[in-house]
């Protein structure tokens, strides 16, 4: 017993040597110098569009000059322009109405909205219930409905047979999905299991007060993935109950149903028509990727760029109830720490160059949507075809001694066996999703790529060795607050993250196979990218 006990810890103690002697090669100095200038006040929260962002780009790209990274955006520079339209409701001019149901009240009994399509308009279509807006194989939403010129009600969710990134990826596709079908409008119904999620009283607070982005493409249009929904909004509790009073499947149907694990909801016209009118705020605004690039060692393979990702921007200065409160949303954990550790992997990928060529993107407009990914990953600055993966970091709680990390979506592709060999030269754990509730994979600039067919990974740190508890303190307590300070920030820790993201960065621009997605993957099927064994399907 003592003899294996002491060839555990002499294991043990090997792990932490080889651990502590890659963390050296990090710059932990530059790191903490990195963090410090990125969350300091004067960069004002460093919300996309604003001086404080501008300023911090700046920085970052006098950072890749310094690093001897090639301009890669906009005409030899470092920075990628990236249009933007900001739409908000008018206080006036948003109403709806339901024939048969009387006079509504917006936030009381509903809340509607215009898109980025049209300043101001009025639609007066059929309304169609398509529950959930899924099409499956074995599951069409859409099969006896005519959506031409309709306006669709859905509810939240899906079957329990739905994991949770791909419900999120139907629910995030929805308004493409309706468009292409023909609809104008699309609504949401409070049922208990979005009550579950995010309460009627929260969604009205969070949509009387805020304002939506998107980006505008070259051709001057505003983006959108379903361009023919002119308006969209919810629907409260007591007005989705009445909608669907008197038909053959009413609300307390579409109650239970939603509470089986095989939620079967019908699609259905409701013999009903609604008006709704809609007017909008628009005001355009410019803020940067800022993009370098570190050429390949093999020329073989120098059309097979693969692309590091941090986002740059936070949520700016915001006002508090307080007077003389701190307004400034430093963001030192989301995502400075993201940011400087992307700085340190494409310079410690410089001093021995990998066999392809790395392009490195501090992207804006995370907060607004993954805007800024979204678009680069739309015009990017090298040809669509020669993107061929992505590593993204967002918002690693390095703020505890880590003992495993999560790398999301990694088995998806044959990234996979790259993120496991860098995991074990560190003598760490590779951990599965501790939250597939979350539905990550999904949730951050990553998933800008995977919908143009590209295999991605998301590092983060695991819950293990008081994990989950740090990182539920973080969640809870500083998380888009004021508080997201840099004294937050286990430099440590952060060195150790960043060294074995270097080490996953290194084995995929080093691949001897062009990263590719698993055969029958679903994200890799459904957006037409490189298959294993297939030839790449484009988008």
């Amino acid at each position: 017993m003592l003899n294996r006990i002491a060839a555990a810890a002499l294991a043990l103690s090997a792990s932490l040597v080889a651990i502590v002697a890659h963390a050296q090669d990090v710059d932990l100095d530059a790191l903490e110098r990195d963090v410090t200038i990125l969350a300091a006040d004067d960069m004002e929260g460093r919300e996309a569009g604003t001086r404080g962002h501008e300023r911090a780009a700046g920085y970052v790209a006098g950072r890749f000059a310094a690093m001897g990274l090639e301009p890669a955006g906009d005409g030899g520079t470092y920075f990628q322009s990236v249009p933007m339209r900001r739409y908000a409701p008018t206080e006036d001019g948003n109403s709806l109405a339901i024939e048969g149901l009387g006079e509504l009240e917006l936030f009381e009994d509903y809340y509607v909205e215009g898109t980025a399509q049209q300043e101001s308009g009025s639609i007066t279509a059929p309304l169609v219930f398509i529950g959930y807006g899924l099409d499956l194989p074995d599951r069409d939403d859409f099969a006896d409905v005519d959506l031409e010129g309709a306006v669709a009600i859905r509810v939240y969710g899906g079957p329990d047979s739905l994991n949770s990134e791909e419900s999120a990826h139907f629910r995030s596709t929805l308004s493409k999905r309706l468009s292409d079908r023909g609809a104008v409008g699309m609504l949401l119904m409070t049922t208990p299991e979005l009550e579950q999620i995010y309460s009627w009283d929260r969604l009205v607070e969070v949509s009387s007060h805020g304002s939506s982005m998107t980006w505008v493409g070259p051709d001057g249009r505003a983006h959108a993935e379903g361009p023919n929904i002119l308006a969209s909004g919810s629907l409260s509790p007591d007005l989705s109950r009445e909608l669907l009073a008197g038909q053959e499947f009413d609300y307390d149907d579409l109650v239970a149903a939603e509470a089986t694990p095989e939620a079967d909801l019908p699609s259905f016209a409701l013999g009903r028509e609604i008006t709704i009118n809609f007017a909008s705020d628009f005001a355009d605004i410019d803020t940067p990727n800022v993009i370098g690039m570190l050429p390949g060692s093999d020329p073989a393979v120098a059309d097979e760029y693969i692309v590091l990702t941090a986002h740059l921007d936070h949520v700016g200065i915001q006002p508090t109830p307080e007077e003389g409160d701190d307004e400034i949303f430093n963001g030192a954990l989301d995502n400075a720490v993201g940011v400087a550790s992307m700085i340190q992997v494409a310079r410690m990928l410089g001093e021995e160059p990998p066999r392809r060529p790395v392009l490195v993107i501090a992207l804006t407009a995370e907060e607004k949507g993954l805007l800024g990914s979204s678009y680069n990953a739309a015009n990017p600055t090298v040809p669509a075809e020669q993107v061929v993966a992505n590593v993204n970091l967002d918002m690693p709680v390095a703020t505890y001694d880590f003992a495993d990390v999560v790398a999301f979506g990694a088995e998806r592709s044959n990234l996979n066996p790259q993120v496991e060999a860098a995991v074990e030269q560190f003598g760490l754990t590779l951990s599965p999703d501790p939250q597939p509730e979350q539905g990550f994979f999904t949730r951050s600039d990553q998933y800008s790529y995977v919908r143009r067919g590209v295999p991605a990974v998301y590092l983060d740190l695991g819950f293990a060795n008081g994990g989950e508890e740090a990182q539920g303190l973080v969640f809870d307590q500083h998380y888009h607050e004021p508080s997201d300070e840099i004294d937050l920030v286990n430099f440590d820790a952060l060195a150790r993250f960043t060294a074995v993201n270097h080490a996953i960065a290194r084995n995929v621009a080093n691949m001897a196979e062009t990263p590719a997605w698993q055969a029958g993957d679903f994200f890799g099927t459904n957006f037409g990218g490189r298959i294993l064994g297939e030839a790449a399907g484009g988008e």
